[in-house]
């Protein structure tokens, strides 16, 4: 994110404060960019598009390590930070869902981990491209 805070700041003449805070988060935790990046809008009315963007990245960040624990455990700490129009809130509910049945399974409670993986990635791939709203 950092990199594509640095590269918008370059190609604009005026680029937006919540950029310039981006560029600028280098020494905060992850959590603290993701954070900001919500603050970002790009300039079009859609006020869950930083929620969407993030679990576009997290979607990719899935595909290229496919390690269902570790993305569940950034899905649980991103679900505070999410700000969701009304007609969106499936996305929150889903993720419960989801988390809910990764806990289960993870205790050897009910349910297959492959099972919930599966669940995950066809959830995650629906916000596949609100990543691009990245590149520039």
């Amino acid at each position: 994110m950092i990199k594509w805070a640095d590269n918008v700041i370059e190609r604009l003449d005026n680029p937006p404060y919540e950029v310039i805070e981006i560029s600028l988060s280098s020494q905060e935790k992850p959590i603290d960019v993701c954070s900001k990046l919500k603050l970002f809008n790009g300039g079009l009315n859609n006020d869950d598009l930083p929620s969407k963007i993030l679990l576009g990245l997290l979607n990719e960040y899935f595909l290229s390590i496919n390690n269902v624990s570790d993305v569940f455990s950034m899905l649980f700490r991103l679900s505070d930070h999410l700000q969701l129009e009304e007609s969106n809130e499936w996305i929150e509910v889903e993720m419960n869902y989801l988390s809910d049945a990764f806990y289960l399974a993870d205790q050897n409670i009910y349910g297959d981990l492959n099972e919930v993986g599966n669940n995950l990635k066809n959830y995650l791939s629906q916000f596949e491209d609100y990543a691009k709203y990245l590149s520039i």
